[in-house]
């Protein structure tokens, strides 16, 4: 009853209703925990999380919760029959993925989906994530990194404990990514700022939970009058270039604030039950950002998209580099690297076109932004700019403008999907985006065929 009546005062179907109470529930659920559970044995907070975990998913999606089941018993298989091999990383790979692949291809429309494929989503990247931290539990440690040797695993958890990690009241839905590591320093009541208590993280993680709302609020507000769909009117293919234009860079940066404010609100629930708490290299202070998945303000005032890539979606970025692009560097370059990443985030988004072209055009994008503001902050005129107080704003400034002109444009395919869709609208605001970054890509190409390198370098 409640659902239905926000979702006809909010004009909001009741599949996204459900979910944003889910998040608001991972409060009571955290709140619960830390009262009655903190350090209690921990098949008892397994079994907690297990049971509310899975009622949440119910709640939310039926009985499509024994797709969730069926993955984890089965990771937990290729353990018991493979062990902490390379063939268990392999096989771990191939299924959690092909069976994520093989729920987007059977159960996605042409829109995008809030199913029981969002919290697979999250799954997949845990079980494989896991998978390879077993392994590296099962090398030899001299092989192994700074950050391999944190997350080795090694020993094998067991079908209870891999229930109890992956169904985390606060860790599953929309994530964030986690290693069993942190979820075991959880239960053994390690994640704290007083040794022994409960961490003193009540009220930190109201104030994320509650500035994450105020800016869901804003952003709900915005989309009235700046939504994607609106691309494909003939009202917008009528408007001028540069009203199109604008509303593009608008429409999308406000599409990326959803997916901001949803975060936001979800690891409020994280930091009080301490599965957020860091402390400081510097001070020793306790911090509540071990799972931020972004960083508010530098999503705000960011100036590249390399700014963007280091606030946002912090979690799910460090993972694929941890767990595709590092372990690709066996290959030896860096862009077999880079694509694969890239392919890999494409397919775990869902198989619709509008993934690939835009992973594609993110690619495009970062193989020239990085060298070309290289190039602009070495050059003499940027930095004497710089040097004079008055006018050192003004790199800044073209940086903020540069992105937040740019940024909405490749959030087109992403959130149109289909090829008809969003072909008309790149065709209507004459690709500008592409034509942008492939005239630098050329002049780029042209300077290193044409400057000497020694003259470069000076």
């Amino acid at each position: 009853m409640l659902v239905s009546t926000l979702s006809e005062a909010l004009n909001v179907n009741e599949a996204a209703i459900k979910l944003l109470l889910t998040l608001y529930a991972g409060y009571i659920l955290a709140l619960i925990h830390r009262r009655s559970l903190f350090a209690a044995p921990k098949n008892h907070q397994y079994l907690y999380f297990i049971l509310s975990g899975i009622g949440i998913l119910y709640w939310n999606y039926g009985w499509d919760v024994l797709h969730s089941l069926l993955c984890v018993v089965t990771q937990w298989l290729i353990f018991l029959i493979l062990g902490g091999s390379v063939y268990a990383v392999t096989t771990s790979f191939v299924f959690q993925l092909g069976y994520l692949t093989l729920g987007y291809l059977y159960f996605s429309t042409s829109d995008y989906d809030i199913n029981w494929l969002i919290p697979q989503c999250v799954l997949t990247l845990r079980l494989i994530g896991l998978a390879f931290d077993v392994y590296d539990g099962h090398r030899n440690e001299d092989d192994l990194s700074s950050d391999q040797k944190q997350r080795a695993i090694r020993d094998f958890p067991s079908l209870f404990e891999l229930l109890g990690y992956n169904y985390l009241y606060c860790g599953y839905i929309v994530g964030p990514q986690y290693p069993l590591q942190r979820a075991r320093a959880l239960i053994n009541g390690e994640l704290t700022d007083s040794p022994g208590q409960r961490p003193n993280s009540v009220m930190a993680g109201f104030r994320r939970g509650f500035s994450g709302t105020v800016m869901l609020g804003i952003q709900t507000y915005i989309d009235i009058f700046f939504y994607p769909q609106y691309y494909t009117t003939s009202e917008f293919q009528g408007s001028g270039f540069f009203y199109k234009a604008g509303y593009v860079a608008i429409a999308g940066h406000n599409t990326l604030l959803r997916y901001v404010c949803i975060w936001m609100i979800n690891e409020g629930a994280c930091i009080i039950c301490g599965l957020g708490y860091t402390k400081d290299d510097k001070t020793g202070k306790a911090k509540w950002d071990a799972v931020r998945n972004v960083t508010l303000h530098k999503f705000l005032l960011a100036q590249s998209f390399q700014d963007i890539i280091n606030c946002f979606n912090v979690n799910t970025n460090g993972w694929v580099m941890r767990y595709v692009f590092k372990r690709l560097r066996f290959v030896g370059i860096r862009t077999v690297s880079h694509l694969s990443a890239l392919t890999f985030l494409a397919v775990w988004h869902g198989l619709h076109v509008g993934y690939f072209t835009c992973f594609a055009y993110e690619f495009l994008t970062m193989t020239v932004e990085k060298p070309f503001i290289t190039l602009l902050r070495e050059s003499s005129f940027v930095k004497k700019l710089k040097s004079i107080s008055v006018l050192s704003w003004i790199p800044s400034a073209i940086g903020f403008f540069y992105l937040h002109s740019l940024l909405g444009y490749c959030m087109i395919d992403f959130t149109l999907l289909t090829w008809d869709r969003y072909q008309p609208v790149h065709a209507s605001i004459y690709y500008h985006g592409h034509v942008f970054y492939g005239t630098l890509y050329v002049l780029l190409t042209l300077r290193t065929l044409l400057v000497p390198a020694e003259k470069k370098t000076q």
